[in-house]
């Protein structure tokens, strides 16, 4: 790696860490510098939207959320900080939503296949 790193990789670097909301859950060292890396950029460029401007969070209402029956949504995320709140996403959430950038931890997700009551 080049020794003149950009800012914000050095922000990322710098030793922050997404403190979770659920004690019990543990993040590995590359799932806790993703969720650093989301709250790093999402404060230096502002929270990310649907609105057609900035970053597109892709978020899904609960309504949509095919996934929440195998664990990804919003109440699994360490981003989620309760009610309507995301740490990264600009809108209200839910906790059956999910967005494109779920950081949910290992072992949280139930695989299924084709045909399974999940």
């Amino acid at each position: 790696m080049s020794e003149k790193m950009h800012p914000l990789i050095n922000m990322i670097l710098s030793g922050m860490r997404v403190e979770v909301r659920k004690p019990e859950i543990k993040l590995s060292d590359d799932e806790r510098d993703l969720a650093n890396a989301l709250v790093t950029i999402a404060q230096k460029y502002g929270k990310f939207n649907q609105d057609g401007t900035g970053i597109w969070a892709g978020y899904e209402e609960p309504s949509s959320n095919e996934d929440a029956r195998i664990g990804v949504k919003c109440d699994n995320c360490v981003l989620y900080q309760g009610g309507d709140q995301c740490r990264i996403i600009a809108l209200p959430v839910a906790p059956e939503g999910k967005c494109r950038f779920a950081v949910i931890p290992d072992g949280v997700v139930k695989s299924w296949q084709k045909g399974d009551n999940v």
